[in-house]
């Protein structure tokens, strides 16, 4: 009985024991975390960059240059903020074209600033900038190489490599960015935003890198970048689905930033309203855009573009982009993927390495740097459990279908997700000719809670099930009682940007609204009544959890008059299960059916909606292709990747 007494005492010291340690341990954990700096990822008061003035102004020859314009330029630079490379990249332009012109002075000053810059998250130090999305490891690793390039022998301040060595360093950086757009495109898909900023980056590397593969290598990528823009654009007007699309990228207009490349490349117009980073492609004397993709971007015959961008994370293992080693990590975040239970512990792993949880975008990752939350390896279990609305985040593959004609275009990422976050994706809308776009979504917040992505009119609070057929997209959204744990908001009510100012028509009738611009007509039909929203004259609604949404495109040249065409839509049979969540649509014919989570059905049979990588009339080919060749009207574009070839006519 004793030695029983004796066990049991012995198993109740172990266990205090272990509880004390764990307990000292958490407190240390704790103490240690607490502690963390945090660096902010912008400053206090907004400061405005004239850096690209001031290349504006050098590049059209003005006299009496004003060099205190580039002053707040170093400083933010020096204080690395967030776009601190989107600064640096005009920089490096000023430096290589315009050097004789700058004052010694301030020549000082810049070098001083090139000499001490943080250019990669493996460096000494911290800051608040982001590295990581597709656009920044571009413009990060370009700028490195030209200062490297630039000052080859001198030891830079931060890093204590020199020149040299930075320029090898980023040179491995540059051929696997280049390598992973080659293989499987952009993650940030169409993105009007982000592709100014990747076009940044790439050209500065043309014009200026010594190392022929990189500008051959980069002149590719140039070249599919250019492509997607020629094959999504409607006029010149550059708004499609996205990976990443803020409110402007959405609703469309003419004031869009890729408006300065798309005037350039198709009306030859080198006149900008104000400086911008893609400034570059139009002064750019070594790239020269192929003539296919001018004549593909000039096609105005109703065509039907398909595409497939990027990786789903299930498929990174595969690939050989599962570690956490620099080149997977570009391919994980780049495609927004942090958060997610098969990627969590390759993003602490690295974060830990480098020492980044300082910085103000990874705040809310340090609950995750306790120690027996490492050993025991439970970050996966803590992730797949609470499900935070971040892991929506992650933009994965998407299979993107187009309908372009004379008139209007409408696109659709296919069977994307339904259901879950989504943070900056665009997944349907519609092209009123070039003047504006028509979109709908589930909105992730209220209208007046300020907060960049997702919000009431940027990403989605629930993603719907959304696939297209020709002009007509459908959709499908299933909307929870409540929101999850980490979810920001669950408002019961989807809505769409129908600006009732910018259509010269607009009828809005029971679950019907029809508007019309010049000889474009949209129809949008949903299970539910439609209204404005008070005060609003842009935002219709539509209330409900369980609803669908129907955009489809109509011209005058393919249906007559506006009355005719909202005549017929009426008279088209619509059937909504609310149960089976099934959406059946019959029109001209055609029946379509979309099931949520299955898929749509034409006519009985199932649709494939899984695409290669390029299926137009322009080309076709799959995923990690040996060479490209796009066609049209006599003109042509062979690419090799791998042999750095580009040959056209």
């Amino acid at each position: 009985m004793l030695k029983f007494r004796n066990k049991k005492l012995k198993v109740r010291y172990i266990f205090y024991i272990l509880f004390f340690l764990i307990l000292v341990l958490f407190t240390a954990d704790y103490t240690r975390i607490s502690g963390y700096k945090t660096f902010p990822s912008l400053p206090v008061k907004e400061k405005h960059a004239e850096i690209d003035r001031l290349y504006y102004e050098l590049v059209n020859g003005k006299k009496g240059i004003n060099w205190d314009k580039i002053n707040s330029s170093l400083d933010y630079i020096n204080k690395q903020y967030d776009v601190s490379d989107f600064r640096m990249a005009t920089l490096m332009r000023i430096l290589y074209e315009f050097r004789d012109k700058i004052p010694d002075a301030k020549m000082a000053e810049i070098k001083k600033t090139i000499l001490s810059f943080r250019y990669w998250m493996d460096e000494p130090g911290g800051n608040g900038m982001c590295y990581w999305s597709e656009n920044h490891q571009i413009l990060f690793a370009s700028a490195e190489y030209l200062a490297g390039q630039l000052y080859p022998n001198e030891r830079f301040y931060n890093s204590g490599l020199t020149g040299r060595q930075h320029t090898a360093k980023a040179r491995k950086r540059i051929l696997d960015w280049l390598e992973m757009r080659w293989k499987f495109g952009f993650s940030e898909y169409y993105s009007t935003v982000y592709y100014n900023e990747d076009i940044a980056g790439i050209i500065n590397l043309i014009d200026y890198a010594q190392d022929e593969e990189i500008v051959k290598k980069s002149e590719i990528i140039m070249d599919l970048l250019i492509y997607d823009i020629a094959a999504q654009k409607y006029g010149n007007t550059f708004v499609s689905v996205s990976g990443r699309a803020y409110e402007n990228a959405r609703k469309g207009g003419d004031k869009l930033s890729s408006g300065y490349i798309t005037n350039y490349i198709w009306n030859n117009q080198t006149e900008v309203r104000r400086p911008h980073i893609n400034y570059s492609f139009i002064t750019s004397r070594k790239y020269k855009v192929p003539s296919v993709l001018k004549e593909i971007g000039n096609d105005t015959s109703t065509v039907i573009i398909k595409q497939g961008n990027g990786l789903n994370i299930s498929s990174l293992a595969p690939e050989g982009y599962s570690g956490s080693d620099d080149r997977s990590i570009m391919m994980q975040w780049g495609m927004e993927a942090f958060s997610n239970p098969e990627v969590i512990r390759n993003t602490m792993d690295y974060i830990r390495r480098n020492n980044m949880l300082s910085n103000e975008f990874l705040v809310e990752l340090r609950p995750l740097d306790y120690t027996l939350v490492k050993l025991l390896k439970l970050e996966p279990a803590i992730l797949k459990t609470i499900n935070p609305q971040a892991n929506g985040a992650a933009i994965q593959r998407a299979y993107t279908y187009t309908y372009k004609t004379g008139d209007y275009s409408v696109y659709t990422t296919q069977n994307y997700h339904p259901g879950y976050y989504s943070n900056q994706d665009h997944v349907t809308g519609m092209n009123v000719g070039t003047s504006f776009s028509v979109f709908h979504t589930h909105p992730a917040l209220p209208e007046n809670i300020d907060r960049p992505s997702p919000n009431y009119w940027v990403g989605y609070g629930r993603l719907p099930h959304a696939a297209q057929y020709k002009n007509i997209s459908m959709s499908i959204y299933n909307l929870p009682e409540k929101a999850n744990f980490y979810e920001l908001s669950m408002l019961h009510f989807t809505h769409t940007y129908f600006p009732k100012e910018k259509f010269d028509t607009v009828i809005v009738s029971g679950n019907y609204a029809f508007g019309k611009k010049g000889n474009v007509y949209c129809a949008l039909i949903a299970a539910n009544n439609l209204y404005y929203k008070k005060g609003s004259d842009e935002d219709l609604i539509q209330q409900g959890q369980k609803v669908c949404w129907i955009i489809q495109a109509g011209s005058e040249r393919e249906d007559g008059s506006f009355s005719a065409f909202c005549s017929r839509i009426r008279q088209n049979k619509l059937t909504f299960d609310l149960t089976k969540l099934v959406l059946t649509y019959n029109d001209k014919g055609n029946t379509l059916k979309l099931k949520y989570k299955s898929g749509l059905y034409v006519n009985g049979s199932f649709e494939n909606t899984i695409y290669e990588h390029y299926n137009s009339p322009y080309i076709k080919s799959g995923f990690k292709p040996d060479s490209l060749t796009f066609n049209f009207r006599q003109k042509y574009l062979k690419l090799n990747f791998h042999q750095a070839e580009r040959i056209f006519n």
